[in-house]
């Protein structure tokens, strides 16, 4: 049987797994006590916090249910946020920021009104965020400003000229964040000089034919900080151009700075082969050469995401929600038993693996992510023997392109906001709009750039 064969097994028989304890809470008692005893502990323990309005509202908005039977559905079915399948979120929390002191008392523990428990069990809510009656030396450290959830996209004319614009969208950002757009004849590995690419230079994205262009192109930035990541829209040049940066950052830095460098690089093959058609080398000889990158990345630069497996050029070449999932999940598990046929530990390439999706406004896009999730968590843990980190399916979703139109055009700006609830509703780990007003018929202007 094939991997994907096998995939499809293991998530019948997670659903099987789950209607078995479905029935075991409505028929065992102490099961049932159980499972209810263990809701209630989790309800108590989420604290709260105060709207401008002195509003109270949980943390963490859990179902309100009290049957045993439909507990044991969401906690085996669904998992808590941050716990396997990781349908409800690959982590405990995401867009929290840190307990201000307004914010007291757990929801559902009319008991313990200023939240004092000091257990380390919980939903969705971190050791570090949980007790605040804990002393200073019992907590755990944390930054108190978070970073950013922000990227900061640009690529156009020459490196310099991105490299200002770069400067200019960070300088009030505490985290310094960049996504990287390249130019039509760098997508396909031509070079600047090239015959009939002149009109093509730094058009869409910017230029960059040699390590020192990439010298240029993150120059006054320091690579290696911690608080500095850089991604890169590329896929079939990434290795080369993956090579040019880490050549660029160790001109800049020394070779030690190579572990530091934290990122994304699109990279993915399938989905130039399936939608985009930017591909540069024959298929197999491209996957060879990804997978050579993604094994090097993975082995020698810890904090890089070598890969992003991406849907949404899938969902924007016209495929429905649902054949958008299939083909993502299939690319990604693909990229997995190619990587495991290397030799490669799954622990070390499987947390490594990022997703990229479209969010429209179809019916499906309410769950797309969330099954996503699911699905990968499931493959990843009954098939490939993944950890937990190497089960979690970490996302960027996009607003949908396609969606928009040129007709009474500033409605797409209720359209795109409409597709980002959607992803911050499926637990995205980190989204971007479109530009809504005139995507769909002509380059960006200052004040589309400035509209949400």
């Amino acid at each position: 049987m094939s991997k994907l064969g096998a995939v499809v097994e293991a998530v019948e028989k997670h659903g099987r797994f789950v209607l078995e304890q479905v029935k075991r809470a409505r028929n065992d008692a102490k099961f049932a006590r159980e499972v209810s005893e263990r809701w209630k502990k989790v309800k108590a323990e989420i604290p709260t916090s105060k709207a401008p309005t002195g509003l109270s509202l949980p943390r963490l908005a859990l179902p309100e249910i009290d049957e045993p039977g439909e507990i044991a559905r969401y906690l085996f079915g669904d998992g808590l946020p941050g716990e396997f399948p990781y349908l409800n979120g690959a982590y405990r929390e995401m867009y929290l920021e840190p307990l201000r002191e307004m914010e007291t008392g757990s929801y559902g523990n009319r008991k313990s009104p200023n939240g004092n428990s000091n257990r380390d069990v919980g939903a969705g809510v971190s050791p570090a965020r949980r007790s605040r009656s804990r002393s200073s030396e019992e907590r755990p450290t944390r930054p108190t400003l978070q970073e950013e959830p922000t990227r900061l996209f640009s690529g156009l004319m020459l490196a310099e000229d991105t490299n200002k614009r770069f400067h200019f969208l960070s300088a009030h950002q505490r985290s310094k964040r960049l996504s990287t757009a390249f130019d039509g004849p760098t997508l396909y590995g031509i070079d600047s000089d090239a015959d009939g690419v002149f009109g093509k230079i730094g058009e869409g994205g910017v230029a960059v034919d040699t390590v020192e262009d990439m010298v240029r192109l993150y120059d006054g930035f320091e690579l290696g900080a911690p608080n500095f990541s850089a991604s890169m829209t590329i896929s079939g040049p990434a290795p080369i151009i993956m090579a040019m940066y880490i050549a660029a950052a160790k001109h800049r830095f020394g070779a030690k700075v190579v572990p530091n460098l934290r990122g994304t690089i699109q990279a993915d093959i399938f989905k130039e082969v399936q939608a985009q058609n930017e591909t540069i080398f024959p298929t197999e000889a491209s996957l060879r050469f990804l997978c050579d990158m993604i094994e090097w990345t993975t082995a020698n630069m810890p904090r890089w995401y070598p890969v992003s497996i991406s849907g949404y050029h899938i969902g924007e070449a016209g495929s429905t929600p649902v054949q958008q999932a299939a083909y993502t999940l299939s690319n990604g598990f693909a990229y997995a038993e190619m990587l495991s046929a290397r030799g490669v530990p799954v622990d070390q390439f499987a947390p490594r693996l990022s997703f990229f999706l479209d969010c429209g406004l179809d019916v499906e896009y309410i769950a797309l992510a969330r099954v996503s999730r699911k699905i990968w968590a499931i493959g990843m843990r009954d098939v490939f023997s993944a950890n937990a980190r190497g089960q979690m399916f970490k996302l960027h979703t996009q607003t949908s392109g396609r969606s928009l139109i040129a007709a009474e055009f500033k409605n797409n700006l209720t359209r795109t906001a409409a597709e980002l609830m959607l992803a911050y509703m499926n637990g995205t780990n980190s989204c971007h709009s479109n530009s809504a007003m005139d995507r769909q018929f002509c380059s960006k202007n200052p004040e589309s750039l400035s509209t949400p």
